[in-house]
């Protein structure tokens, strides 16, 4: 779109870059969500086993369970419990990459928005310009179409 306002044209340039820059920062925060969504997904996957294998060994049903079935499950348990541990602090990482990343989308949108408006307030007030120019120059016409006919009568 052609700008008539000569700094909206210059600032058209700035906010085609920052449009730019706010649909890439948008893109990064969505795939850091869908990726923590996924993190999460893998955590509470690993709570169910958890809870399975301690169920195993709580609850044993009608089955005899050996000393060293339950040392084997325990230490299966302990096991997942630290992937756990591990998965919570890729999850706590994650959430603060999103967070970071909103961050910096909201800024880059808040900004584009501003730079928007700008320019369509400017684009207005060369509009009002050139309402003006040609109102003055109908009126000059107007002037001195009259003037001609009261010299000419």
């Amino acid at each position: 779109m052609k700008r008539r306002h000569p700094r909206a044209q210059r600032l058209q340039v700035v906010l085609e870059l920052t449009e730019r820059e706010e649909k890439s920062a948008l893109q990064l925060w969505g795939e850091l969500q869908q990726k923590l969504r996924q993190e999460e997904a893998q955590r509470d996957q690993l709570e169910q086993y958890r809870a399975e294998y301690q169920n195993k060994i709580s609850l044993p049903g009608h089955q005899q369970i050996s000393a060293g079935h339950i040392h084997n499950t325990l230490g299966f348990v302990a096991q997942i419990e630290t992937a756990m541990r591990s998965q919570q602090e890729q999850i706590n990482l994650l959430r603060q990459q999103s967070e970071q990343a909103q961050a910096h989308y909201l800024t880059l949108h808040g900004k584009t928005k501003a730079l928007t408006e700008l320019i369509e307030r400017l684009e207005q007030e060369a509009a009002t310009a050139d309402d003006r120019q040609a109102q003055k120059q109908a009126d000059e016409w107007s002037n001195r179409a009259a003037f001609d006919r009261i010299r000419n009568s």
